[in-house]
């Protein structure tokens, strides 16, 4: 009888721990899994100096345009948007200019004031404490999660890579009410040689007075 509570006992205890070494190999696994992902993901961004891609913009009314992006980091954009749409996008640094062909009119927002201030500021790296960075992996889908943390007002990026070949596949800007844009990139280029005129936006001429 008391061999039988010995056993039972060491039974226990043999179960404890493989079950604690069980989940200790599961957390050092996962542990690796992101601490890859995430030199992934900082390489991606100290490597990238340019893109050029063609775009699929879904508004959050479901909207959808396309057209043709150019970043080239730090600070410039420009979103140049197929017909119907009227749309140009463009950055320098300061300001995001949108301007509609059609009707010749331009706003100028401050970058600081919009998501793209995640997109096209410094290097990416989730040292920077004044980045909110959230990092996951499901079903060959990495997703990287961006907030400014001292500007909720800029909103969110949510940036999608796929896992095999690693490549950026498409970006969603979550607003501060939780309205999404998402756009898909394709056909990308990335660290050709762009030319500086092409970030800066349309002159149109002085209305009739």
């Amino acid at each position: 009888m008391k061999f039988l509570k010995i056993t039972s006992r060491f039974l226990s205890y043999l179960l404890l721990i493989t079950f604690i070494t069980i989940n200790l190999l599961q957390i050092t696994n996962s542990a690796e899994i992101k601490n890859k992902i995430t030199v992934q993901v900082e390489d991606f961004f100290n490597n990238l100096n340019t893109l050029e891609a063609n775009f699929i913009q879904v508004s959050p009314s479901g909207k959808i345009s396309n057209g043709k992006i150019f970043l080239d980091l730090p600070g410039k954009l420009r979103l140049d948007y197929n017909q119907p749409n009227n749309l140009l996008i463009t950055c320098k640094g300061f300001w995001i200019v949108i301007q509609n062909r059609k009707l010749k009119s331009t706003n100028n927002i401050p970058l600081s004031q919009t998501p793209f201030s995640i997109l096209l500021g410094n290097k990416i790296n989730f040292d920077n404490k004044d980045l909110i960075v959230d990092l996951q992996k499901t079903l060959g889908i990495i997703t990287l999660k961006i907030k400014l943390a001292k500007n909720t007002q800029a909103g969110e990026l949510l940036l999608e890579f796929s896992d095999k070949p690693f490549i950026l596949k498409k970006w969603i800007i979550r607003d501060i009410v939780g309205d999404e844009t998402t756009v898909l990139i394709q056909n990308t280029r990335y660290n050709q040689k762009l030319p500086f005129t092409i970030f800066f936006p349309d002159v149109f001429p002085e209305p009739n007075i």
